[in-house]
């Protein structure tokens, strides 16, 4: 079966291909859901919500083409739609001392490591520090589309995503896998 032809069948409520598209894309989802979550039980609740989200408004889909990328918006959205439901909006920070300990280098650093220890590492970040990061640094989003889906200022986005890489930093050193005198 052809992804356009999944695309169709699930689109008319088959329940054999929706189990296809399900098991063709679950880990992948997860995956992401995991990202954004702060534990296992909160990233399978917004897979399952997610998944819920994507048999409704599946209909709305015309090009296969664009399924995953679809499919993955709709989790992420999702994710924020969680965020919003458990927490409050956290205030504006400082954003010169938060730009003042930040440096691009945190991509090679964290090149360095695997998936599992990375995603150890963000689940571990304040909930707003994670988001702003994932949506950053993983999944392209820029500060201004981030502003707008979490209802935040631009300068919160940009604040947030430099604490997150200064936390970041603090624990890869105390791990010994980053050092300040190397950057």
């Amino acid at each position: 079966m052809t992804e356009i032809d999944l695309l169709r069948a699930c689109q008319q409520h088959d329940v054999r291909a929706q189990t296809a598209l399900y098991n063709l894309y679950k880990t992948r989802l997860m995956g992401l859901c995991r990202r954004y979550a702060r534990s296992q039980p909160e990233a399978e609740d917004m897979f399952h919500e997610g998944f819920i989200r994507i048999f409704q408004q599946l209909h709305t889909l015309e090009q296969s083409e664009k399924l995953l990328p679809w499919m993955k918006r709709v989790m992420v959205n999702t994710a924020i739609n969680v965020y919003h439901k458990n927490h409050k909006q956290q205030a504006e920070t400082d954003l010169d001392d938060a730009w003042m300990h930040a440096s691009d280098d945190h991509l090679d650093t964290l090149s360095r490591l695997g998936n599992y220890e990375l995603l150890e590492l963000i689940e571990q970040l304040p909930d707003g520090y994670r988001l702003v990061f994932n949506l950053y640094v993983i999944d392209g989003y820029n500060h201004v589309q981030i502003a707008e889906m979490l209802q935040i200022a631009e300068g919160t986005s940009k604040s947030q995503l430099a604490r997150a890489k200064n936390l970041l930093k603090q624990k890869l050193k105390t791990l010994g896998i980053y050092s300040y005198e190397e950057h």
